[in-house]
């Protein structure tokens, strides 16, 4: 299996009534996959550029996420 990264879009309500959106990456190798929970990106851009720095290339059908 190739590496790569997945990107999982989060969203949270606030009890003020706000959303806050971030993507979050899940990096998958031959020994699994593992969300990285401690990495916040507010963009795919940064996601993506972080995955690939860490050398995970990020799928272009990401785009297609319901919440990007």
């Amino acid at each position: 299996m190739t590496p790569h990264a997945l990107l999982v879009p989060r969203t949270c309500n606030t009890s003020d009534r706000r959303t806050i959106r971030w993507w979050e990456c899940e990096l998958v190798d031959t020994d699994g996959s593992r969300r990285i929970r401690d990495q916040a990106f507010f963009s795919i851009g940064e996601a993506k550029s972080w995955a690939s720095a860490q050398g995970y290339p990020v799928s272009d059908d990401v785009a297609s996420s319901p919440e990007a």
